[in-house]
């Protein structure tokens, strides 16, 4: 059915597109016949796929990422369209309209995405209002929070403050983005003193989870510094990572905007398994960006992500898609042997550390060997003499 809609929704404007297929989706509750039909086709339900996390459960590990479902309207269509758990917004404390249009751009080539939306958003009133009526949901949901574009710098942890507050009733965990290429400077608060100050602050408001954020444009040591410091100071989890400004992956780009889709995915994948190498089992990793076949997703599953997230491959490819892929994820554990999906979260990083662990043992024998055929023949000169 979705590749037979594609070509016509190929021909509307992006962000045109999206809105009609959001006042589609958002009728869920008022066509439940066929989006449970919907829900029994397209949403894949096994224990080998079910986590949970933050005492929450998770039925499989794929999710939607931050920007399908900005303003809280498409949540009941989630388990119909086959995911597992939704990130909504980014929210802002007062509503904003975002960057001049138009703003999203295909790279049909490159099935991916440019966006430059700028947290546009009906403000957090408004959603949170929507929330009450749906809350708590079915599927566990998290809500991707920023700072308004007309907040200071100085200013900008009063905005994640109030954001906090207001829905910490109303979802089940949170997503800090600081790192958007959208809102002017706000990548500029990845830094030490911001992050610390910022964590400590918010974890003061809630016992619930609250993750951050990163840029695949960051320096990849830096990136793994910032984090560490976020999770010393009560980060539950790290997202990896949001669109990219490195304009040289597609042939055409715009010269504004984040780029998502399959062009980000090995930037994405290199930055996931910097940080695993560092955090594996030390708190949550979330893996998106490029992610659009069961042999991707698994792949960042072995390299340490307990989740996934899906947008742009979404758009590219409809809902058949998400079944797809945890089909395809539970044939790939069946080849290697693995029963559940929590022996293969972090293999190929166990497996490093076993390698190099051994190496090192191969090191040590080696030169505790050399140590003992040095002694042999100084014992042996000295009996001669």
């Amino acid at each position: 059915m979705y590749e037979k809609i594609r070509p016509i929704l190929f021909k509307i404007n992006p962000e045109n597109a999206h809105h009609l297929a959001e006042i589609a989706l958002s009728t869920a509750r008022r066509c439940p016949l066929f989006f449970n039909w919907m829900s029994e086709k397209y949403f894949v339900k096994n224990e080998k796929l079910h986590q949970k996390i933050w005492g929450l459960d998770f039925k499989h590990p794929v999710g939607t990422a931050g920007g399908f479902d900005k303003n809280a309207t498409m949540i009941q269509a989630l388990p119909s369209l086959g995911f597992a758990w939704g990130e909504l917004g980014a929210v802002t404390p007062k509503p904003q309209p975002g960057n001049e249009k138009p703003r999203v751009w295909r790279h049909i080539k490159e099935e991916s995405l440019q966006n430059a939306f700028g947290f546009n958003n009906d403000g957090v009133e408004v959603i949170a209002e929507r929330l009450d009526k749906i809350y708590p949901f079915i599927l566990p949901l998290c809500m991707n929070i920023g700072k308004n574009k007309t907040t200071p710098e100085y200013k900008a942890i009063e905005d994640y403050k109030i954001l906090v507050e207001k829905l910490k009733d109303k979802v089940d965990f949170f997503i800090v983005n600081v790192s958007s290429p959208n809102t002017p400077n706000l990548r500029k608060l990845l830094n030490e003193e911001f992050i610390s100050n910022l964590f400590i602050e918010l974890k003061k408001l809630t016992n619930k989870p609250i993750l951050m954020k990163l840029s695949p444009d960051m320096d990849i040591e830096f990136a793994v510094e910032i984090a560490k410091i976020a999770v010393a100071n009560g980060a539950d989890g790290i997202v990896a990572t949001n669109t990219t400004v490195d304009y040289s992956l597609v042939k055409n780009p715009q010269d504004r905007g984040g780029i998502s889709g399959k062009a980000l995915k090995e930037k994405s994948y290199n930055m996931l398994t910097s940080l695993a190498k560092e955090l594996f089992r030390k708190t949550v990793l979330i893996s998106v960006g490029g992610i659009d076949s069961a042999e991707e997703a698994y792949k960042r599953i072995k390299a340490g992500a307990s989740l996934i997230q899906i947008f742009t491959a979404f758009i590219y490819h409809g809902p058949k898609l998400i079944k797809e892929i945890n089909e395809g994820i539970l044939e790939l554990m069946a080849k290697e042997g693995y029963n559940h999906i929590s022996e293969a979260i972090g293999a190929d990083i166990e497996k490093l550390k076993d390698e190099t662990i051994l190496d090192t043992e191969i090191i040590q024998s080696n030169d505790e060997n050399q140590d003992s055929q040095t002694e042999e023949k100084n014992t042996k000169k000295d009996n001669e003499l």
